[in-house]
């Protein structure tokens, strides 16, 4: 008889109406299944938050261990026969169990065959062997959801907390740029001050130069009868304004150089601005980060 998944899902839904996937506690349950050898009864644990793929793979694993039996797939079952598990019987075990998807928890559905027997165990046929064999299938199936759900948390605590150090480290690098950011401005300012002194000191000059220039020209009309001492002063009279020009080319390339150095102060301000705007918001989000690590780390915790 193949197994009946609809029948299945139903009766656990049914059995296991208390189950909150969120909350951590982590129990087994028994109910009778309908299983490809007919109705049996079953161990039921849930394991919250797991990924199915890697649930299957560490149940077939777990499952065969010490024993060189193979896990088969059986339509939808998983199957094992002759498999050593020392913690849960001293005799070979045929497993046959199912694993499913149910909303955010992984659901295994495990029917034990010890003895030739399906196990079960009920206050009809408690007695000191049954209750041990009980106990040791519950721990088994319980530690084995435990350490699922623990390693899934586990990476998810990883995954969040380093998410957290990453916003740490970006608003670490945004108070590096807003301090290399100010540098800029306070460097621009040095250079608008270093600017106006070159002004200053090229104005002097350039009166200085007028001053010699005028005085020039008012000494060549003394020697004009004088072609050679007039060709004397007329060419110094022409490095004279040569002088002056570049004198007026430095005052005017300072000018420049303040405009632009504003300008430049002008666009920082609004890069300090936009800096600070966007520090405020990875501030925001590092605290939300620092409540969705503190939760995660208290389910981690909380796992029982």
């Amino acid at each position: 008889m193949k197994i009946n998944f609809h029948l299945l899902i139903l009766g656990i839904l049914v059995v296991l109406p208390f189950f909150s996937f969120a909350q951590a506690l982590i129990t087994v349950e028994q109910k009778t299944v309908s299983m490809s050898q007919g109705e049996q009864p079953a161990y039921i644990v849930n394991v919250p938050e797991a990924d199915f793929d890697q649930v299957t793979k560490d149940w077939e694993k777990i499952i065969r261990q010490n024993t060189k039996s193979k896990v088969e797939e059986s339509g939808q079952e998983l199957v094992i026969m002759g498999t050593q598990i020392p913690e849960i019987h001293h005799n070979p075990i045929n497993i046959f169990s199912t694993l499913f998807q149910a909303d955010s928890s992984i659901i295994i559905v495990a029917v034990y065959e010890i003895d030739s027997t399906f196990f079960s165990f009920s206050e009809e046929n408690k007695n000191l062997h049954s209750e041990k064999t009980n106990n040791h299938i519950t721990h088994f199936m319980r530690n084995f959801a435990v350490e699922q759900y623990k390693e899934f948390v586990e990476e998810e605590f990883e995954t969040e907390d380093k998410k957290l150090i990453d916003l740490s480290k970006e608003l670490e690098d945004l108070a590096k740029k807003h301090q290399s950011f100010l540098e800029e401005i306070e460097e621009n300012q040095q250079d608008i001050k270093n600017a106006e002194d070159v002004i200053s000191s090229s104005e002097k000059d350039n009166e200085r130069k007028l001053e010699e220039i005028n005085i020039k020209k008012e000494s060549m009309a003394s020697v004009s009868d004088d072609p050679i001492q007039f060709d004397a002063a007329k060419d110094q009279l022409k490095d004279l304004e040569k002088e002056k020009r570049n004198i007026e080319n430095i005052l005017e390339k300072e000018k420049k150089n303040i405009v632009k150095y504003n300008s430049s102060i002008e666009e920082y301000n609004r890069k300090i601005e936009a800096n600070l705007e966007q520090q405020e918001m990875v501030k925001a989000s590092i605290e939300e980060q620092k409540i969705v690590v503190s939760n995660v780390n208290l389910k981690l915790k909380g796992i029982k």
